[in-house]
């Protein structure tokens, strides 16, 4: 990236603060989802602290094994879902795989092999991510008055809900984009992520996206939030799905992953 990329600055929502119901975290949530549409959450001092202890450690066996087995081989193949998300998919410039949550959660998902030292540590993972989704769109709906009846926190309740473990090996130059502009599916996404990869565009004086872009920076303790594109619908337009995208990071090149936690609590 250039040395002279702009750094977006997002609000910091608590979220401790919106578990207590605090009235103006609340209000300061429904700012940032009317405006920016994403923000950072704050996990630091809460329950939720397990979750930077066990990303990192699940990665580790995820570079070791799974991502760098061979990409015909039986455990890679066996987990290819076609024409959906869930399951291993290469996209050339990156992998992921992506655990269906209302299956995993009633013991109808296979990890692969390789992950199953880590189930301890992914089920927490999903556990936590999906607490915090919750949390942050209850606490909004409630706030704007927005009706989602399917927001369910019942895992026998079939979903596209999702977490996605990505690996993007050490490919292409710092700065360069490999996930173009878009907005994202269903009622929330959260983020963890410990590079800065992601950005958002700048707008005009009139509102209109231009070419240039802010870099998301990566801060301590925080997970990054945004509204997706089913929750801005039915709050009727009140609250914004944001167009970003993912580029490499600054620096040499490395291996670099991220965890995605897909809030979306319907089949479609």
């Amino acid at each position: 990236m250039p040395s002279e990329e702009r750094m977006a600055s997002l609000a910091v929502v608590d979220y401790e603060a919106l578990v207590n119901k605090d009235a103006g975290e609340i209000q300061k949530l429904a700012q940032a989802c009317q405006t920016a549409g994403i923000f950072h959450l704050n996990l630091q001092g809460s329950k939720m602290n397990a979750l930077f202890e066990d990303i990192p450690t699940i990665f580790e066996t995820a570079h070791t094994t799974f991502f760098n087995l061979p990409h015909d081989c039986m455990e890679k193949t066996q987990s290819l879902c076609e024409g959906m998300e869930r399951g291993y998919h290469d996209c050339k410039s990156f992998e992921y795989y992506e655990i269906a949550r209302d299956e995993y959660r009633r013991g109808k998902w296979l990890l692969p092999a390789t992950f199953e030292p880590q189930k301890d540590r992914i089920t927490r993972t999903m556990d936590l991510l999906n607490r915090a989704a919750q949390t942050v769109v209850a606490e909004l709906c409630a706030a704007m008055d927005i009706n989602v009846p399917e927001l369910s926190d019942d895992p026998t309740v079939p979903s596209d809900t999702g977490l996605k473990l990505v690996y993007k090996p050490p490919m292409g130059e710092p700065g360069q984009v490999f996930h173009p502009w878009h907005t994202d599916s269903g009622l929330a996404t959260l983020l963890w992520y410990d590079e800065a990869t992601a950005q958002i565009p700048i707008c005009d004086k009139d509102g209109k996206q231009t070419e240039d872009a802010e870099t998301i920076p990566v801060i301590d303790g925080t997970i990054l939030v945004n509204i997706a594109d089913e929750l801005a619908a039915r709050s009727g337009g009140r609250l914004h799905s944001p167009v970003h995208r993912v580029v490499n990071p600054p620096g040499t090149k490395r291996v670099w992953n991220s965890v995605v936690y897909l809030l979306r609590p319907y089949m479609v």
